[in-house]
């Protein structure tokens, strides 16, 4: 393995390049649902459990889907990496043809909210009222699947800049319709959490529409159209787009591992008291923002490691995954700096009660441990995604988070009588896991693909 500075330096700037606008994307699409819990909460506290019970729902249905699409970003950027930019836009067209189905499948389970909340035994005035935001929320997830089949195209040809702008003009639209309405102004009626919910509606069309726009305009341009492909359709889309859905199948299993082992947790901590959910709820709201951030470094790393990937550069692919970790330390020690030093200012957002502030500053040691240990494996998985490796870190992340992160938070909280502190530290456990498992992947195929160079060289000879 031969390390160059130079192409080191390359790949972290080429991923600090893609990581920003991803980041940014991210952060503005979690901020409109703060601001939505916000404006909704101010209303009226019972249709702040109505949305809150609908979003808990949707979540899913939209999550998955998402996930099934993520092959789409990393074949595109392998691609485009070997140089093959006309077969990106095929890719694209793949992934328009493949989430017309999974718009119907999710979006009909999506109409289905009352029945299933129902089954979820939540009472019948929950369920009816979650049901109908929910049937709101339905038609909005063709859309969703759109934008993010576009932004995946986009990201991997490097221009994740658009969705960020997209996602900056989605919050505008946010802010002035929610104030619109849920409090009924400008001679519209007061909807309340329905008024929430049609404008997070509105502003998914127009993301939508702001992508397929952008990408029409390439399109139109001969040039842009010829370059990238994007009149490239196959009847045969279905058989060719195999390897890119199996890419999806394995992210969308991670993902369902991930949230249900967070939910497990979550419940965990509703057995230790309201006290202790309060507690838990407000520091990885807090968390999670920054989880995002790392997120979009992993998957500027996994674009830049499909791109070696593609051009069959192994050590561009070492280079980009340690670019990803320098950029990644730097990342969550600067985060870490303001977290740590101005608690206050941050987690008093969410609650005035000192008591709870006192609980939330004790443990904010172990919920930086935790964020941390648990944010270190995603350049390692985003890594192998990248190279098209599935089965295994698929497998690896199963194990780590539905088996050691479960197991390792109930026996902490409950076997050693730890409390919060458990559930975080058996977190923790999760992400250590994968780190290990995932790490020991790598450094395989890594050594695996040495080794073929060097019997290659040995057969040249």
């Amino acid at each position: 393995m031969k390390l160059n500075f130079f192409n080191l330096k390359h790949d972290f700037y080429e991923i600090s390049k893609l990581s920003g606008p991803i980041a940014t994307a991210f952060i503005s699409m979690g901020i409109m649902g703060i601001v939505d819990t916000i404006m909704v909460g101010n209303y009226n506290t019972t249709q702040l459990a109505y949305m809150g019970l609908a979003n808990a729902i949707f979540m899913v249905l939209f999550t998955i889907p998402i996930s099934l699409l993520q092959g789409v970003m990393i074949k595109a950027s392998q691609k485009f990496g070997a140089r093959k930019f006309a077969s990106t836009g095929k890719i694209y067209n793949e992934g328009q043809k493949y989430l017309v189905i999974l718009s119907v499948i999710f979006t009909v389970i999506a109409f289905l909210g009352e029945p299933v909340l129902l089954l979820l035994d939540q009472t019948p005035d929950m369920a009816e009222n979650g049901g109908k935001l929910l049937d709101i929320m339905a038609p909005s997830i063709p859309f969703i699947l759109l934008f993010v089949n576009a932004n995946f195209f986009l990201q991997s040809i490097k221009r994740p800049h658009i969705a960020m702008y997209a996602a900056l003009t989605g919050n505008i639209i946010n802010i002035i319709s929610n104030r619109v309405l849920i409090y009924g102004e400008l001679g519209f009626p007061e909807m309340g959490a329905a008024g929430a919910a049609t404008t997070t509606l509105v502003v998914r069309i127009a993301l939508a529409l702001i992508m397929l726009g952008y990408i029409y305009r390439m399109k139109r341009n001969p040039k842009l159209n010829k370059r990238f492909g994007l009149s490239r359709s196959y009847d045969t889309w279905w058989m060719d787009s195999k390897n890119t859905r199996k890419i999806g199948y394995g992210v969308a299993i991670t993902t369902i591992a991930t949230s249900g082992s967070f939910s497990a947790v979550n419940i965990f901590a509703g057995w230790l008291g309201a006290e202790t959910l309060a507690t838990f709820v407000i520091l990885f709201s807090v968390s999670n923002l920054v989880f995002m951030i790392c997120f979009a470094v992993a998957q500027g790393t996994s674009i830049v490691v499909a791109n070696a990937y593609g051009r069959k550069d192994a050590n561009g692919i070492i280079s980009a995954t340690l670019a990803g970790y320098i950029l990644y330390f730097l990342t969550i020690t600067v985060i870490g700096f303001f977290v740590v030093v101005y608690p206050q200012l941050i987690f008093g957002i969410f609650t005035n009660d000192e008591a709870l502030m006192k609980i939330i500053e004790f443990l904010l040691f172990y919920v930086m441990l935790d964020l941390f240990i648990d944010s270190l494996p995603l350049n390692i998985v985003t890594s192998l995604n990248g190279q098209s490796d599935v089965e295994i870190p698929t497998l690896n992340q199963v194990i780590s988070f539905l088996l050691v992160r479960v197991s390792g938070a109930y026996l902490l909280a409950f076997g050693f009588d730890m409390g919060l502190k458990g559930l975080i530290l058996g977190l923790a456990c999760g992400g250590l896991s994968s780190l290990l498992l995932n790490g020991a992947r790598f450094v395989y195929l890594t050594r695996k693909r040495e080794k073929l160079s060097y019997l290659s060289k040995l057969k040249a000879l």
